[in-house]
């Protein structure tokens, strides 16, 4: 077709502002669910009021909706030709919140105590809502440039690095031939778009270390294989030992959050332990580490006279994004909200995600979402004052809805 040509239905030039029309027209109903969602918050492996809401929303668009397992988490199929067999391209949100007071002084704060939306789950939930909608309205008014198989797939348990395998088990991706998903970014300014090909984030590996020794009385310290030594002893040697075994080039971040030990001041106890996180970029770096730390587990056990146990609690992946599927959201991001939106991302980041497990079995892609604006939405994840910029629920339904159209367009 040349420029000058008459544009057709099928023509993305036709269709394209007709998402604008709509996002415009609907997008209060997306905040007032988001916000909804703030208020109400529920942990990982408790989504089930949440579940419901979203169930309902979905419902009230005329779909059928799937709860899935214990009815933590649903699936939503939209496919505007019955007639045809198609595989699906799955739209991924989760909806878990964090164990974190809501510090903000908003209508919409958390109403439940200790626990809060403080990493954009109501938001991506939001999101993928809003591109339903989108997708429902124009198939209503016939203006589906040509058919759409999609699904909406709203996991519990990300927090856990859980609820993806959980959804994957309870079918979630069967007839799935691709996924996209996003996550807000607070250092990114509302209508930009973050894409990258190949790594987006790190492998994670959660880690329980457990020092058993023989307490005693603080005054004999000499009587005892003190653990608090022990443990601190390991925290030193792990930090000093990661740096040296592995290459310069290669990023690894290994931190410990969390210390327990003892119940007096006085009494030198039986046991301490500690939680972490080791995040690596490649598979050999993170074999190499952990071989290091059971190496510091066993030197640190020889000095102290103490048993070291280290364990593994959890681990997601590194997200690899498929690079077709980016140029997908490159150009959907272009349609949708201008090509200046396109923000190319130039490292990946060391945090992690529960999508790569989707990844194993069908390819995909994530983008980050622009949520900063000047008077909120800059204030970093998992914290007590997090919040977003909420025309980004707009920004991120656009593109997604967009990318479910160009995606089923035909050869």
């Amino acid at each position: 077709m040349t420029e000058s040509s008459e544009p057709t239905d099928c023509d993305p030039r036709v269709w394209s502002p007709l998402i604008g029309d709509i996002a415009a027209e609907l997008a209060p109903e997306w905040v007032r669910l988001r916000r909804h969602l703030h208020r109400h918050p529920e942990l990982s492996d408790e989504e089930y009021q949440t579940t419901e809401e979203l169930g309902k929303r979905f419902g009230g668009l005329g779909l059928p909706v799937n709860f899935v397992g214990n009815r933590r988490g649903l699936t939503c199929d939209l496919i505007s030709d019955p007639d045809a067999s198609m595989p699906r391209l799955a739209l991924r949100g989760d909806i878990d919140a964090l164990p974190i007071q809501d510090g903000k002084a908003v209508e919409y704060r958390s109403c439940k105590e200790g626990v809060m939306h403080a990493c954009g789950h109501d938001v991506h939930a939001a999101v993928i809502y809003g591109a339903f909608s989108i997708l429902r309205s124009l198939q209503h008014r016939g203006q589906l440039p040509w058919p759409v198989a999609v699904r909406a797939v709203l996991q519990p348990a990300e927090e856990l690095a859980t609820g993806a395998r959980y959804m994957i088990h309870h079918h979630a991706l069967r007839d799935v031939a691709a996924i996209l998903s996003l996550h807000v970014d607070p250092t990114r300014s509302v209508g930009g778009i973050g894409l990258r090909k190949g790594a987006l984030t790190a492998n994670c590996d959660m880690f329980h270390v457990v020092c058993r020794g023989r307490g005693g009385h603080g005054a004999r310290p000499h009587l005892t294989n003190d653990p608090i030594d022990a443990i601190t002893r390991w925290v030193q040697s792990a930090y000093r030992r990661v740096d040296r075994v592995v290459d310069p080039a290669e990023t690894v971040a290994i931190s410990i959050g969390k210390i327990c030990a003892g119940h007096s001041p006085n009494v030198i106890p039986e046991a301490a332990e500690l939680e972490g996180t080791l995040r690596t970029l490649t598979t050999d770096s993170r074999s190499l580490v952990l071989e290091t730390l059971e190496d510091v587990c066993e030197g640190v056990g020889r000095e102290t006279q103490c048993q070291i146990e280290l364990q593994l609690k959890m681990s997601a992946p590194m997200i690899t994004n498929d690079g077709a599927l980016v140029d997908l959201l490159r150009t959907a991001t272009c349609h949708a909200l201008g090509a200046e939106a396109v923000e190319p991302i130039e490292l990946p980041s060391m945090g992690s995600e529960d999508f790569s497990f989707y990844l194993e079995h069908v390819p995909g892609a994530m983008f980050r979402l622009g949520v900063a604006g000047d008077q909120v939405g800059r204030v970093p994840l998992h914290t007590p004052l997090f919040d977003v910029d909420e025309r980004a629920i707009a920004d991120g339904a656009k593109v997604l809805a967009t990318a479910a159209i160009l995606h089923f367009a035909p050869e």
